[in-house]
């Protein structure tokens, strides 16, 4: 008499390795995808903060500075280059009158230097005369 035994086999068939396999392959490329959108992101916002803070200096110089009838900003556009965290940026000030005479509403945008088509920031704020 022949003895036909069947012995179980341990481990996995090549199908479930290729579906395994297939599924790591799509949530590796998922994980990949999001995880280069949130350096992009991470990117952008310290972008945006250096912006405000170039901004933010100059609202500041302007408020600083000593004034007098002569220093006082007048009405008008005027650019200015900076350079700020090892980068080139553009500013646009856009000094504006206001109904008080002894008060100036400025109005700054923030560029990079290099993409001048998109504000990266931008910043309202006021000047004192005295």
């Amino acid at each position: 008499m022949v003895n036909h035994q069947r012995h179980k086999q341990k481990g996995f068939t090549l199908l479930e390795i290729m579906i395994a396999l297939a599924v790591f392959a799509v949530v590796s490329a998922a994980l990949v995808r999001n995880a280069a959108v949130a350096v992009r992101q991470t990117t952008l916002l310290q972008d945006r903060a250096t912006a405000i803070w170039v901004a933010e200096n100059h609202l500041n110089g302007l408020r600083m500075a000593p004034r007098d009838d002569d220093n006082y900003p007048s009405p008008g556009t005027q650019r200015y280059p900076v350079t700020m965290a090892g980068r080139d940026w553009e500013l646009v000030v856009d000094t504006q009158a206001t109904e008080n005479r002894a008060m100036r509403r400025v109005y700054i945008e923030v560029f990079h230097a290099d993409d001048g088509d998109i504000a990266v920031a931008d910043l309202t704020g006021f000047v004192g005369q005295y």
